[in-house]
């Protein structure tokens, strides 16, 4: 059968684009900030059946309207807003309110939404720091390999729009449905606007508030915190926030996380913290998050994370792997294609599974599953490819992932790795 292509959602994107033209070519506001406050206020006025966003004549009723959404808004969900006021002039957002009321947003569901958000922060530059939001039939793929249990800790250490909290969410809510305890999850990313998305997003899928930060996660306790501090800002580490939820050492049981690929380290004071990079002048950002990542699991614990290809296999990070088997053990592989990351970048990643060692093991000799996707249901361009146009849908999308995760999970099994046991 042969393969389409197709870019999902069209709708939502074209969506975008034309309240961004009206804004940039009618107000000089920030255009994600006033198209943020539209979506979330349509998106709670979805969610609440209040009807806000129905079509009026009288652009006055239009802005009561919009405004008695997000001040309700605020009060329900009042850490996503950095202020709730509308700031175009009515006309302008009578034309942007009868665009949306077109649509319902919450029909296009959590995958079509996470992509609308996506390709919001997108063009306000996020790919520029190296970040770039995992497919999402990739995180299931890592959630699924990793099961999580009702009563385990999971953290997202820089989780962007959400994605691995929220399939996590999911998968826990299928199969354990009322045991699972929402503030189990936790997440942290230094960018404040896929933090909001994140937050907008659990709350649309009925998790309510959750442990969703801004902070950069690198920063570690042994650091002289004022070195990183601003006049008006102070930093608070991961380690901060168990603290206040008393959660103190526990850590965490399970991490999933593709972090930041761009970027070098250079600070000394952080450089001189982590083992990995003691006596550098400077270390890729990711590099530090593998170690970050390793020192947050418990004892036993288990961590998916997306890595580009050279610390896998360029000579350059053998320290890196050496000190990585050394402290966790490598229970899986997995190669991506190149045009996993497709439109953002062409870099070549893979997927590590890692379990926290109990103890150091210096010479461990241990089995390793490799697997390889061939296919990333995305073209060259970074165009979703799909089985058949009669299905375009999320769960049609081309990739072989699921017939890696047959032969993992065997191979898990016979293994008899931890969390299969």
């Amino acid at each position: 059968m042969s393969k389409r292509h197709i870019t999902l959602p069209d709708s939502l994107e074209s969506l975008f684009v034309r309240l961004e033209e009206i804004i940039l070519a009618n107000s000089g506001e920030d255009e994600f900030e006033e198209i943020f406050k539209l979506v979330t206020a349509k998106l709670w006025d979805e969610v609440h059946d209040t009807n806000f966003f129905q079509p009026v004549s009288n652009e006055e009723d239009i802005l009561r309207n919009i405004s008695t959404a997000l001040t309700m808004l605020q009060r329900e969900w009042g850490d996503i807003l950095v202020e709730p006021e509308i700031k175009l002039q009515t006309q302008h957002l009578a034309v942007c309110v009868r665009l949306l009321s077109n649509y319902k947003l919450t029909n296009f569901g959590f995958e079509a939404l996470d992509a609308f958000f996506e390709f919001i922060v997108a063009r306000t530059a996020k790919g520029a720091k190296g970040q770039f939001f995992t497919p999402r039939y990739v995180v299931d793929f890592c959630v699924r390999i990793l099961a999580p249990k009702a009563h385990e800790t999971i953290l997202d250490p820089a989780c962007g729009s959400g994605a691995f909290l929220l399939h996590s969410h999911q998968f826990l809510s299928t199969r354990y449905k009322s045991q699972e305890d929402p503030n189990n999850l936790w997440g942290f990313d230094f960018d404040e606007k896929a933090v909001r998305v994140a937050r907008t997003l659990m709350y649309v899928a009925g998790v309510g508030r959750t442990n969703i930060h801004k902070v950069n996660s690198l920063i570690v306790p042994r650091i002289q915190p004022s070195i990183f501090e601003s006049e008006n800002h102070s930093i608070a580490t991961i380690e901060d926030y168990l603290r206040v939820r008393k959660m103190g050492a526990d850590r965490f049981d399970i991490i999933l996380t593709n972090p930041p690929f761009a970027g070098e380290i250079t600070e000394m004071e952080l450089l001189n913290a982590y083992s990995i990079s003691q006596g550098k002048q400077r270390i890729e950002r990711d590099a530090l998050f593998l170690e970050r990542c390793v020192e947050l699991l418990k004892p036993g614990g288990r961590m998916a994370v997306v890595v580009p290809n050279n610390k896998v296999g360029g000579k350059e990070w053998a320290d890196l792997r050496k000190w990585i088997i050394q402290n966790a053990r490598v229970i899986g592989v997995i190669g991506l294609p190149r045009s996993m990351f497709m439109p953002h970048t062409s870099i070549k990643t893979s997927i590590l599974f890692l379990e926290k060692r109990l103890r150091i093991n210096k010479k461990p000799n241990e089995n390793i599953f490799f697997g390889i996707s061939e296919k990333s249901g995305k073209d060259s361009r970074g165009v979703l490819e799909f089985i058949s146009m009669d299905n375009p849908s999320w769960n049609n999308i081309d990739h072989d992932l699921n017939e890696i995760e047959r032969s993992f999970t065997s191979f898990l099994r016979d293994e008899k790795v931890g969390w299969c046991r």
